[in-house]
């Protein structure tokens, strides 16, 4: 009987061929995706960040629906999105490099506390 009830274990098989995490460690994964994602999109204004949270959490439909047409539109709007995420981190490095060179190029303002401190 106890190797009957080890067995029977769900916690640890393969839920599907689209799903090859548990539910409970999917639904992990897509918490911890959820926050650590949020928190970036909040703290550097990004776009492709919020999109990156739904294509992960996007995932989760595979443990509710396995049937073809759900299947194929799950593929057709993850491709849309990564597609999205990916051309805004262009644009958003784009952005970081140009912001960076205008550090560079900018000329140090005169009256400077630093400027000012050895002059009399």
């Amino acid at each position: 009987m106890l190797t009957t009830l080890l067995s029977n274990d769900t916690a640890y098989t393969l839920q599907n061929v689209y799903t090859p995490f548990p539910m409970p460690m999917h639904l992990g994964f897509c918490i911890v995706a959820t926050v650590v994602y949020g928190l970036q999109y909040i703290s550097k204004k990004s776009l492709h960040y919020l999109l990156l949270l739904i294509a992960c959490d996007l995932t989760f439909v595979t443990q509710i629906n396995t049937s073809k047409p759900v299947i194929t539109a799950l593929f057709v709007a993850e491709v849309l999105v990564l597609g999205g995420a990916a051309f805004f981190s262009y644009k958003y490095s784009k952005k970081l490099k140009a912001n960076a060179s205008d550090k560079k190029k900018a000329p140090k303002e005169k009256g400077s506390a630093v400027d000012n401190a050895f002059e009399d």
